[in-house]
């Protein structure tokens, strides 16, 4: 419940900053974020902590899980896991947009022709759940991490929105460091010639690694042509997408 409020407070301060500071100003989809975000927020923050928590335990319980994180100092442990499952989040992403199916799904996320701090919400809501069965285990092959990491971790994720913000906020040349929305903004480029760039979610140094990695230099526009119109479409959206 914190988690959520938390999550809830963070937007709404970041589409006050948005609304008096814009990056872009063309139409917002807000509602349907919202929307969207009401169904996916069931299943991330009552479904995905139990399935991947259990995965990763399951997985450790097994016999996996190289490193016990219990006995690492607590700041260690935390960027260990933090860079793992990061680094996980960053292959899995360059899968969906390689895999058809799974750009199905992904491109609602994509379709956002303003993205802002909302959009960070606008998943199909299978996908945390297929995440919850992939890189949380895989990650858990690696590392047994604590509840104290995994309470941290979750943390952490909440930077999301403020790297899909609407806000004009660029690291320039320490842009490979971490993410921001600048950065971002370019991923979701509606622009054929940024297609295949900055999948990172927190720390660019992995597009770096894999070449994948492009400088924000410039502000974009975002979005795909097709976007849902509604709820309904949203909950169907794979049978829909191109």
């Amino acid at each position: 419940m914190i988690f959520l409020l938390s999550s809830i407070g963070g937007v709404m301060l970041l589409t006050a900053i948005e609304l008096r500071w814009p990056a872009s100003t063309e139409p917002s989809t807000r509602l349907v974020n919202a929307k969207v975000w009401a169904l996916y927020a069931a299943v991330t923050y009552a479904l995905v902590p139990i399935v991947g928590s259990l995965a990763t335990r399951g997985v450790n319980w097994l016999g996996g899980g190289v490193f016990d994180l219990a006995s690492w100092p607590i700041v260690l442990g935390v960027l260990a896991f933090a860079f793992a499952m990061d680094f996980g989040e960053f292959l899995f992403h360059r899968a969906q947009h390689a895999i058809p199916f799974l750009w199905r799904m992904h491109s609602l996320h994509h379709s956002d022709p303003n993205m802002n701090a909302t959009t960070a919400a606008r998943h199909f809501w299978a996908d945390p759940l297929i995440k919850a069965v992939t890189v949380w285990p895989a990650v858990g092959l690696l590392f047994k991490p604590t509840p104290l990491i995994l309470v941290i971790y979750a943390s952490l994720s909440l930077y999301h929105y403020f790297a899909h913000a609407n806000l004009r906020v660029n690291f320039g040349r320490l842009s490979w460091v971490l993410n921001a929305p600048a950065y971002h903004r370019l991923h979701h480029s509606a622009d054929p010639q940024d297609y295949g760039t900055n999948f990172a979610g927190l720390f660019p140094i992995f597009d770096l690694i894999f070449g994948s990695y492009r400088r924000p230099t410039r502000f974009v526009q975002t979005g795909l042509a097709e976007r849902p119109r509604g709820l309904l479409d949203a909950i169907v959206w794979p049978a829909k997408a191109r």
